[in-house]
């Protein structure tokens, strides 16, 4: 912690009293987003939900454009891509086990 001090140090900018509105404004929305996302994962299937939440590599991807018109390099699209591909990946192998155990087993 202290080594991330002294390398903040160089451009550290105190808090400005009328930026608090805006950053408590963060904090709420951003609580009040994590608990629907749990809500969403206790009522839901994961496999349903999960492609929902990478939604959010592309909010992310423009806003930051929007904002910043700071477009995203390579490392970043490789690294996004491969946790999009595994999300889905894993959520379409589950979706049959899932069918599975909600078959009716059949009597004799």
């Amino acid at each position: 912690m202290r080594l991330l001090r002294l390398l903040s140090v160089p451009q550290w900018m105190p808090l400005k009293a009328e930026h608090m509105g805006l950053l408590a404004g963060l904090a709420i929305s951003g609580f009040l987003g994590q608990l629907a996302i749990a809500e969403a994962f206790r009522h839901g299937k994961a496999a349903a939900i999960a492609p929902f939440e990478y939604s959010a590599l592309a909010w992310a991807l423009v806003l930051d454009w929007v904002f910043w018109r700071a477009a995203p390099d390579a490392w970043t699209l490789g690294g996004g891509a491969l946790i999009v591909a595994s999300g889905l990946w894993l959520a379409r192998s589950e979706a049959p086990r899932s069918a599975q155990k909600k078959r009716p087993v059949p009597e004799r």
